[in-house]
């Protein structure tokens, strides 16, 4: 069915709201309405964002006497004051435009225009807060009717836009981004071969889940009925599932509305005339959009229901808000359901407008503290203006009465509601008051409540293996701390004796063996202050090393003298300046030394094992059979954190010639080389040697 105006209605972005707002809701104080747009031309159709660092950011359409322009607005001051551009500029008409920005602050903007014949979809985005824009990119064919764009991001910034085509393709197109530059195909979501007789897809709507699953509702038109489907993409774009039939029913659904909890439960809403007068229905999936088990007849009234919205907190609570009237009563009060399953809603629903003009069109935003907020158009006072109310309880009670936002003597309309990340709430209206329809924002500032001390965060504690010098570079990390109320914090750290080494969040230290807590206290611009301590173990794992030579490392002829050894000695440690060493000891093939004649300490007498000993005698003896004797005489290190290195080193008894320049040497260390040196001494006295008994 094609419904009268279905172009001009503005169908508001519901989702779960990114920034929390300061849950007091007992002075709502609202700014003085900022003109936006303040131009002699006709602005209209206001769509508003805000940033991580609450810039806002608005964009709507403009109307001179021979065409119509997409313009921007950006305030960094709260909304005081706008600096405004054109991002259209067409001879054409522009219209329809939508934004959204990402966590990074990067804006995407979307629109139709129709400078080339037909309405065409036009993209362009900023990355510098608004302070130029990419150049208008289509989107869709100029060979298509193109309308209704929306568009969208995830937590990693790829952007989603969709839109309904109205000739070749018919249908709902889609495309996505991960840089604004370079686009997808385009992918009909609305191709359903169980439906041939689909005479139209309209008015999408879209929702991104956490998990960056792409979410889409809209309506599709046969013969003289219409039904809501639905379509989802868990890989970027990349394919969509099969269309689902979410209404099923025999009349008309259209409108539908799309939220997304945190646990991946969709939740839709839409009008329906089934019952013989337009209700609000529902229905959820909780198996991410695989199955909607029911529909649910939310507002059930004999009224003729319409304008639905629909929000969810962090709890996965549902919140819808529409329009309807009791007949014989004509005009419509503003109504509001709440239900945590989604199954049932609260019977009977809240009247938040409730006064005695018509109130129609409401706007809803939940934020990340389940504060609901809805903005809605009244001509209670004689002409429409915009009126607010907030509810901080989960829906059970909402401010009463509701508040005059716009409270002018002209004709409000086109109300939009967002939150920023410092907790304010930003209103949106188009207004005729100055004369020719114009662009308002007010701003309710979050109510000032106690300062609240920071959260100090010293980081988790560390193992750090001992780099040289007894100690290990360390660095404490406090970033993770935080205030409340988002103040710039201050830092101080100090180490066990108190004494303060680090005045920023981060602080490199050297840190000594051992394990040490380190104290961080953070301060916020109220002088509150909070503290942590985090631990550092600095340990040694590492083994010393050890090197070991003999000299001399060859005996001959074996005359059965004793001959001093003197051992060279090398120990080193990265950690330990002075490793301890020990002879641990001296062992030899063939016959045994039963006696301990030949291996003696210098002087006689056995030899101090096991104490730094670096001289000893050896006898210069063959062993059994007239071979070659090898003596193997092993030292050990030990550094202070108790990990130890062996190394040997041999001395051989032979009988090749003496002082021979040709005899191996035995070995340094480990590696047990001969030694080439000769004992040069053979003819020398036997001092320092000690004859066999």
């Amino acid at each position: 069915m094609v419904h009268p105006s279905r172009f001009g209605q503005i169908f508001a972005v519901v989702a779960l709201g990114l920034f929390g707002l300061c849950a007091s809701v007992q002075a709502q104080n609202f700014s003085t309405p900022t003109n936006v747009s303040n131009n002699t031309d006709f602005s209209m159709t206001p769509q508003v964002a805000a940033d991580a660092s609450g810039n806002i950011y608005v964009v709507w359409e403009d109307d001179t006497a021979t065409n119509s322009n997409i313009l921007f607005g950006r305030s960094t001051d709260g909304g005081m004051t706008f600096l405004t551009k054109p991002l259209s500029n067409t001879a054409g008409f522009s219209y329809s435009p939508r934004i959204c920005v990402d966590g990074k602050g990067a804006i995407s903007v979307v629109w139709v225009d129709d400078t080339t014949g037909n309405p065409v979809v036009y993209f362009s985005r900023s990355t510098d807060g608004g302070a130029t824009f990419s150049s208008p990119a289509s989107l869709s064919s100029v060979d298509a009717y193109s309308a209704s764009p929306q568009v969208a991001v995830d937590g990693a910034g790829n952007i989603s836009v969709v839109w309904e085509s109205d000739s070749a393709p018919v249908g709902i197109l889609f495309r996505h981004s991960a840089d604004g530059a370079m686009f997808s195909p385009a992918v009909n979501l609305a191709t359903n071969p169980i439906n041939p007789k689909l005479t139209g897809s309209l008015a999408p709507q879209m929702a991104v889940g956490v998990d960056g699953s792409i979410n889409v509702v809209w309506e599709d038109d046969f013969n003289f009925q219409s039904d809501i489907s639905f379509s989802r993409s868990t890989d970027q774009g990349a394919t969509f599932s099969p269309t689902l039939n979410l209404s099923h029913n025999a009349g008309n659904s259209f409108g539908s509305q799309i939220a997304v909890d945190l646990s991946g439960n969709v939740n839709v809403v839409w009008m329906d005339d089934t019952p013989g007068n337009f209700d609000i229905l529902f229905t959820r999936s909780t198996d991410k959009g695989a199955t909607f088990p029911s529909v649910v007849n939310v507002s059930n009234s004999p009224g003729d229901s319409g304008s639905p919205q629909v929000g969810v907190d962090g709890n996965g609570n549902i919140f819808v808000a529409w329009q309807d009237n009791v007949p014989p009563v004509i005009k419509k009060d503003i109504y509001f359901a709440v239900s945590s399953n989604g199954v049932t809603f609260s019977n009977p629903p809240q009247n938040l407008s409730n006064n005695s003009g018509n109130s129609i069109n409401p706007s809803m935003t939940v934020d990340s503290t389940s504060a609901i907020n809805v903005g809605w158009q009244d001509n209670t006072p004689g002409k429409a203006n915009v009126f607010f109310a907030r509810s901080v309880d989960g829906g059970s009670t909402f401010t009463s009465p509701a508040q005059n936002v716009s409270n002018d003597s002209g004709a409000s309309s086109d109300v939009q509601v967002t939150a920023d990340s410092k907790g304010n709430l930003n209103v949106v209206w188009s207004d005729n008051a100055v004369s020719v329809n114009q662009v308002f924002l007010s701003r309710l500032a979050a109510p000032r409540t106690a300062n609240q001390p920071p959260v100090a965060d010293a980081g988790a504690d560390q193992l750090l293996e001992c780099t040289g010098h007894g100690c290990a570079a360390a660095t404490l990390n406090g970033s993770a701390s935080s205030d409340p109320e988002g103040g710039t914090l201050s830092y101080v750290w100090t180490d066990e004796t108190g004494k303060v080494i680090g005045t920023t969040a981060m602080a490199p230290v050297n840190v000594a063996m051992g394990i040490h807590a380190f104290m961080l206290t953070v301060t916020d611009p109220g002088g509150l202050t909070s503290t942590a301590t985090t631990h550092v173990t600095v340990r040694d794992t590492t083994p010393p090393v050890l090197n070991v030579s003999l000299s001399p490392s060859y005996l001959a002829p074996p005359n059965h003298k004793l001959v001093q050894i003197t051992a060279q000695v090398q120990a080193s440690d990265r950690c330990d300046a002075k490793p301890r060493v020990e002879l641990v000891s001296i062992t030899f093939n063939g016959s045994s030394d039963k006696e301990g004649n030949d291996v003696q300490a210098v002087g006689g007498g056995p030899v101090a094992f096991g104490t730094d000993v670096r001289s000893f005698l050896l006898r210069a003896e063959l062993a059994h059979g007239g071979v070659d004797r090898v003596y193997t005489i092993t030292y050990k290190a030990t550094d202070a954190s108790g990990n130890t290195t062996v190394a040997s080193a041999q001395v051989e008894v032979g009988n090749g010639s003496y002082g021979s320049a040709n005899r191996p040497k035995r070995g340094k260390g480990k590696d047990k080389d001969k030694d080439k040196d000769k004992d040069k001494d053979k003819d020398k006295d036997d001092k320092g040697h000690h004859d066999r008994d």
